[in-house]
């Protein structure tokens, strides 16, 4: 049978079924279910586990072998079967569905594979996972709804955390779970028990290298070049990718330019459209101050050149055009002609 990951909690409290799919997209999400499976698992007696990885050269009669064998110092095991890409193959498929077709009670076997298409899911080893047991399929959390888990998570945390720091830090993480959840748990650790908002978010990143690219864009718009070279220096000695760089600057380049088509002040509900929060409306009106539009159209066109130097498409180092589009946004002249 199928049930929904929102399901397990509560099914976890009833007898465990003899065996669990879980697959999906989404492996923090996977890890924790395993994780909760494997507790209740020990609780209920399966004391010994035994872990297989189904890659090249796999031989599935151990596995047969394990499902079948007396445990020779716990009445009850724990087999884990992980399947990296999700395809057993004709030997491995016929292998399960007949451990499966009279799973032995002394077993508890765990599956975990990524997500599967539609002809895994019509092949016999599936269907006989369904018939003897559960299927769990992860899905990624929409981009709308990153914010309300990453609330719900910060409360399982014994944390209070406000609508707009909830969606800055959705923003930063751009839909990484696993980030998500390490960010709240140093979170939890510098907290002093107060709700957490926009201002504790960007000072509690502040020194995370995963970041300097906000750090970098910040730098610019506060009209720190030095800063911001040394920013880029070091995104580039860590192995960041040029054009997620690039898009980057690009979206920004973007906010502003249409930002600085207002004919007055910008609005809350301009600034909620474009997630400008807390001490970032200041820095955003400073470089507006500074910046005409004329200005963001010519670097937005030094965009789409670098974009062609990544590519190979023009005879340009792409990371010395990041340097000058970077010190222009800074204020410091630099800019050649397109």
């Amino acid at each position: 049978m199928k049930i929904k990951q929102e399901q397990l909690s509560s099914h976890v409290k009833q007898p465990l079924q003899p065996v669990y799919l879980l697959c999906g997209d989404e492996p923090l999400l996977i890890q924790e279910a395993g994780d909760q499976l494997r507790a209740s698992a020990r609780n209920t007696g399966f004391s010994e586990r035994e872990v297989f990885h189904a890659d090249a050269g796999f031989s599935w009669e151990r596995l047969l072998q394990s499902s079948q064998s007396l445990s020779l110092f716990s009445d009850k095991q724990l087999i884990e079967l992980h399947i990296p890409n999700g395809k057993p193959g004709a030997k491995g498929g016929d292998m399960l569905a007949q451990i499966l077709a009279s799973p032995s009670p002394d077993n508890l076997i765990l599956i975990y594979c990524p997500k599967l298409d539609a002809a895994a899911q019509r092949s016999a080893w599936f269907k006989a996972i369904d018939k003897a047991g559960v299927i769990i399929q992860f899905w990624p959390v929409e981009p709308q709804r990153l914010p309300g888990w990453i609330q719900q998570r910060c409360r399982h945390a014994g944390l209070s955390i406000d609508a707009d720091a909830a969606q800055l830090l959705a923003d930063r993480v751009e839909g990484n779970l696993l980030a998500a959840a390490q960010e709240i748990e140093k979170l939890k650790l510098i907290n002093d028990g107060s709700p957490l908002n926009v201002e504790q978010i960007i000072g509690g990143v502040a020194d995370n290298a995963r970041y300097d690219l906000y750090g970098l864009i910040d730098a610019a718009l506060e009209a720190k070049p030095a800063r911001c070279l040394k920013m880029l220096q070091g995104l580039r000695a860590e192995g960041t990718d040029a054009i997620v760089l690039l898009g980057s600057l690009t979206w920004e380049l973007r906010k502003l330019l249409e930002l600085s088509q207002n004919s007055g002040p910008i609005s809350d509900l301009q600034y909620k459209k474009h997630r400008i929060w807390g001490n970032r409306k200041t820095v955003i009106n400073q470089a507006l101050r500074r910046l005409k539009p004329h200005q963001l159209r010519q670097m937005l066109q030094q965009c789409a050149a670098i974009d062609l130097a990544i590519k190979g498409m023009r005879p340009d180092d792409p990371w010395l055009l990041l340097s000058i589009l970077a010190l222009e946004l800074s204020g410091k002249p630099a800019l050649p002609s397109v």
